[in-house]
């Protein structure tokens, strides 16, 4: 497990209605400069090209400019720590130190925000792609 060096301050979780997507994001600050995810979902059910294209579920982004549709295995919650356990096509599109990251929550941070906010992205699209998920 490796544990990164930022602290989840920031939590989103809020429709973009003009890019047809719901966002969820943690980041150590409002700018995300010292390191930050992004997951995404669309509002509507993946269409025939996104399931041909595997573009049919969850994407992640993070600082590193990567991007990867899919690619958890587990995310587990709890009130002062987050951890994601990353397939390996995930951890080298992200460019992850290894494929069990681990972040600490502040407490200033918007805890029920956060869970609801990754249900609803994670159980989104391809059934197959949905990740374990732990106290979420």
């Amino acid at each position: 497990m490796s544990r990164l060096d930022w602290l989840v301050r920031v939590v989103t979780a809020e429709e973009n209605v003009p890019d047809s997507c719901f966002i969820v994001g943690i980041a150590e600050d409002q700018y995300g400069e010292s390191g930050h995810f992004i997951f995404q979902a669309g509002l509507t059910a993946p269409d025939e090209q996104s399931r041909r294209l595997e573009l049919d579920s969850y994407c992640i982004l993070n600082e590193t400019g990567g991007v990867h549709y899919g690619g958890l295995k587990k995310v587990s919650l709890s009130p002062s720590r987050i951890s994601f356990q990353f397939n390996p096509e995930a951890v080298a599109e992200l460019d992850l130190p290894a494929p069990e990251i681990e972040l600490d929550i502040a407490p200033e941070a918007d805890l029920e925000q956060l869970r609801a906010g990754l249900r609803r992205v994670l159980t989104y699209g391809n059934p197959e792609k949905v990740p374990e998920i732990s106290e979420l």
